[in-house]
């Protein structure tokens, strides 16, 4: 591997880890504002039963009954409210923006193969195939044509020198 796929390898990686910051960063004050807007409301939602409790029942009576239910009834709509989102929708599209707006430089520098490129390669060799199945059909005939023409010079050849010719089979 050269310095050069060495550097690409790296500014690739870098840029995930980039995106991936960023990305951490948006879905965690998205859940943290909701978070907190829960909280506030169910905070909102507990003083006001305190106060209720306060003034409705006389003093002493079922106060730290009421509270306590409150305060677990809270809980139970705090934990159904807070989520993590797990999706990687926008971490996946930004890689893929980021990927096609390099691909044709990732291609050139990784010297990778494109569908066109190979379907070029495919058609030349297709037409190398026929071609060489053309010229080993023309090399055969031309094999036989010479071959006779072989046997008839070396006919000739053996009249001149006065011998008799072979018989061939």
């Amino acid at each position: 591997m050269g310095p050069l796929e060495l550097f690409a390898i790296l500014v690739l990686a870098g840029a995930i880890i980039v995106l991936l910051y960023y990305y951490i960063q948006e879905t965690k004050g998205a859940s943290l504002v909701g978070v907190r807007s829960s909280i506030s409301e169910m905070g909102s939602k507990v003083s006001e039963g305190i106060y209720q409790n306060n003034h409705q029942t006389p003093e002493g009576e079922g106060k730290m009954s009421g509270v306590s239910e409150r305060v677990s009834e809270m809980g139970e709509r705090l934990r159904g409210k807070v989520t993590v989102p797990i999706s990687t929708d926008g971490l996946s599209g930004r890689i893929d923006e980021f990927l096609d707006e390099q691909s044709d430089r990732l291609i050139k520098d990784w010297e990778l193969a494109t569908k066109s490129d190979i379907n070029t390669l495919e058609k030349k060799y297709d037409k190398v195939s026929r071609d060489i199945d053309d010229l080993e059909r023309r090399f055969n005939e031309y094999r036989g044509h010479a071959n006779k023409k072989f046997e008839h010079i070396e006919e000739r050849l053996s009249k001149l020198e006065g011998k008799e010719p072979e018989e061939t089979e």
